[in-house]
């Protein structure tokens, strides 16, 4: 966890998700993000493979892993999509992104 928090390395989603649940809350906001960092953001959340979320939502894992790193922008349908992924994924823990946002004011603040 040190590692993450000193942005050397980020855990993958496996161990993300259960990070997330020990904090408490999730440390990253998905507003203003570009639609590859929502993806990957709501990968962590829920703790899903790329490989998951490409069959979940019906698109090739190469392609959703390009999104990703932005290097591809997707379709409008393959958006919405995606945008649908990551607003369940926030729903799954709707208290969690408040805390976070609560915790970023306390911190700047102090």
């Amino acid at each position: 966890m040190t590692y993450w928090e000193t942005n050397r390395c980020e855990p993958t989603a496996k161990f993300a998700k259960k990070i997330i649940e020990f904090l408490g809350y999730v440390p990253f906001s998905l507003e203003g993000s570009s639609i590859g960092k929502q993806l990957y953001y709501a990968r962590l959340i829920t703790g899903k493979t790329q490989a998951e979320v490409a069959k979940e939502i019906n698109l090739d894992e190469s392609n959703l892993n390009f999104i990703e790193r932005g290097e591809r922008k997707p379709f409008r349908k393959t958006s919405e999509k995606i945008e649908g992924f990551a607003k369940e994924a926030l729903r799954v823990f709707p208290g969690w992104v408040e805390g976070c946002d609560n915790m970023s004011q306390n911190q700047m603040e102090n």
